[in-house]
């Protein structure tokens, strides 16, 4: 009895082991952004309907621009205004409250896929 148990276990083993390999699966990365996988660069997932660029990290600063919820950004620096976390992008400051950071551009896509 204890024999028949070995070779089933075995068996299964054997088969999972084989059954689970799939030769043809490549992994593909989307190479038009050049920036996505650079570890020294955050990334930003905009987290509200529509959010205004301001020209400063400061509420009071001008409004210079807007960007829509699940609008991915780059992160160009980061400030503290006020005891506000501000983030600076090309096209201006956002306040931290209005993005979420993330350590590359493919987890920023996978989270706005998740949110959508």
């Amino acid at each position: 009895m204890n024999r028949k148990l070995l070779i089933v276990f075995f068996s299964l083993l054997v088969f999972s082991m084989f059954g689970s390999c799939k030769k043809d699966k490549t992994i593909c990365f989307d190479e038009s952004e050049p920036h996505s996988l650079i570890p020294d660069i955050s990334w930003a997932l905009v987290n509200e309907p529509y959010v205004a660029y301001r020209e400063s990290p400061d509420w009071n600063s001008e409004v210079i621009g807007h960007c829509r919820k699940n609008d991915i950004l780059e992160v160009k620096g980061r400030t503290i205004s006020s005891g506000e976390i501000w983030y600076s992008f090309d096209s201006g400051y956002l306040p931290d409250s209005s993005v979420l950071i993330y350590s590359n551009r493919f987890k920023a896509l996978t989270a706005r896929g998740r949110t959508n």
